[in-house]
């Protein structure tokens, strides 16, 4: 038996994926080598790397051809290496396009080779016709939304629903009254709070909205208000930013505790609606880009919505307000209608509390190890 399998991630969040299959595979295999494409967590976690994720870490369309330099490098030395080990498997997290590419050159030459894709390229989203492609070059493919085993229903290709690994991720780390003594909050006060982004750019972008919203917020006595500053995000963009006084800036690490105490969450469209469904809590989505991004965006993705929970649900739970419709008139309107109406406040956690019963339980990457180890 070949013990020895090959784990390639292409960007932070993969890292993290890859860490917790990582982490199941050396307790169940103590002998097993594992190498392959990743950063510190997987690194740490047992991986030997060939190249790491860190180098890898492009977001946007004109920053992955400015760095295609590095994507080829990466998929040469990892193509190289796998040829030379001949894995019996090989896991492949996210980041699809290079990875659909890399499946097609291993096939070629190694066919007994079994391929294991760990998130379901967004097929759903856009350019459905990739289905003919996973469906020839991976052997499993591990989705992580309910919906997505449905759509492979008809092809032959063993197809697993995991669940969602922020269900791994769910920690509430403080009690109500420990969150709000930490950070100055009042238990007796309704708390917003506000998920602006993970990128400078991004956040800039929305903070002028914002501001005018914290601003005349901010005035009543019953409201506070929090913002989750992201790790990526400096101090300095929130101090230069001239927010009112009152407003508190509460780091990451204690994400799930906003979302836990807040009555309504502002959030940028991205995981973070995800989040919002896990600990249902009613949201406003906002996301805004330059024009010329959008236009390209809506060439492209197909969806109805564009958070999660909406997309899950089939339906809109919670409000997106997108480009033009994102200003402070509309999130003071979704706002107050939350805050004044108990119905539709009640009726939006029931409607996320159903999107969470859909997500599964902990253990997605558990549940993925035992795919590699089933194809071992």
């Amino acid at each position: 038996m070949n013990k020895m399998i090959y784990i390639t991630a292409g960007e932070e969040s993969g890292d993290l994926l890859g860490s917790e299959v990582i982490k199941y595979l050396r307790t169940s295999m103590p002998d097993i080598v594992i190498k392959g494409i990743g950063g510190k967590m997987m690194t740490g976690a047992g991986l030997v790397p060939v190249f790491r994720t860190e180098q890898l870490g492009f977001m946007g369309f004109f920053e992955l051809i400015k760095h295609s330099f590095v994507i080829k490098k990466a998929f040469k030395t990892v193509l190289v290496n796998i040829m030379r080990d001949r894995p019996s498997v090989v896991l492949m997290v996210d980041f699809s396009e290079f990875h659909i590419k890399l499946a097609k050159k291993i096939k070629k030459v190694l066919p007994e080779t079994k391929i294991i894709k760990y998130v379901s390229p967004q097929i759903w989203a856009s350019r459905k016709s990739r289905i003919n492609d996973i469906v020839k070059y991976y052997d499993c493919l591990c989705c992580i939304l309910p919906f997505e085993p449905e759509m492979y229903r008809n092809e032959l290709i063993d197809c697993r629903y995991v669940g969602h690994p922020l269900m791994d991720k769910y920690k509430i780390a403080l009690d109500p009254e420990e969150f709000c003594g930490k950070f100055g909050l009042s238990e007796e006060k309704t708390l917003i709070s506000v998920f602006p982004g993970s990128r400078e750019q991004e956040v800039k972008t929305h903070l002028p909205v914002l501001k005018d919203y914290f601003r005349k917020v901010s005035k009543r006595e019953d409201i506070q208000i929090a913002v989750c500053r992201s790790g990526n995000i400096k101090e300095d963009t929130f101090n230069d930013a001239d927010l009112p006084p009152n407003i508190k800036i509460i780091p990451s690490e204690y994400q799930w505790d906003i979302m836990e105490n807040s009555s309504i969450v502002l959030c940028k469209s991205g995981t973070s609606t995800l989040q919002t469904a896990i600990t249902k809590t009613p949201s406003i989505v906002f996301y805004k880009v330059n024009p010329l991004s959008f236009w390209i965006a809506k060439k492209i993705v197909k969806t109805r919505f564009i958070s999660l929970p909406n997309i899950i649900a089939g339906k809109q739970i919670n409000p997106e307000l997108i480009q033009s419709e994102f200003t402070t008139e509309a999130l003071l309107r979704e706002t107050d209608k939350l805050l004044n109406n108990e119905d539709i406040y009640l009726m939006r956690k029931n409607e996320l509390g159903l999107v969470r019963d859909t997500l599964g339980q902990s253990g997605a990457g558990n549940k993925v190890a035992q795919a590699v180890i089933d194809y071992i």
